[in-house]
């Protein structure tokens, strides 16, 4: 059985290690625009910058969070195969259900 937790893990790194590069690439372009800038953006620059150093935090906080989530649903589901199987199962169910009830009225 594959770990889960793992790839659950690798895909939330993944995703971080995108995002920051996404702000890295921003970073450059403000640099770049920086010395072209007049007053007004320059000053949205700066905030700019801000919020880029803002959301690098949060990135960071919200890739913990999913990883120690991963972790505890990985245990769960562990600790009990049967009961998350029916679960599932009846979820799938229910969901499979609403839309065919949905489906059916449009014809």
């Amino acid at each position: 059985m594959p770990d889960s937790t793992s790839a659950s893990s690798e895909k939330a790194d993944h995703t971080v290690d995108e995002l920051k590069s996404l702000l890295r690439e921003a970073e450059a372009a403000l640099s770049n625009l920086g010395e072209q800038a007049g007053d007004e953006v320059s000053d949205l620059r700066d905030r700019l910058r801000s919020a880029f150093d803002n959301s690098k935090y949060t990135i960071s906080q919200a890739a913990d969070f999913a990883r120690e989530q991963a972790a505890r649903a990985d245990k769960l589901v562990r600790a009990n195969p049967y009961s998350t199987l029916g679960i599932a199962t009846g979820v799938g169910l229910l969901i499979g259900y609403l839309l065919g009830r949905r489906c059916g009225d449009r014809a």
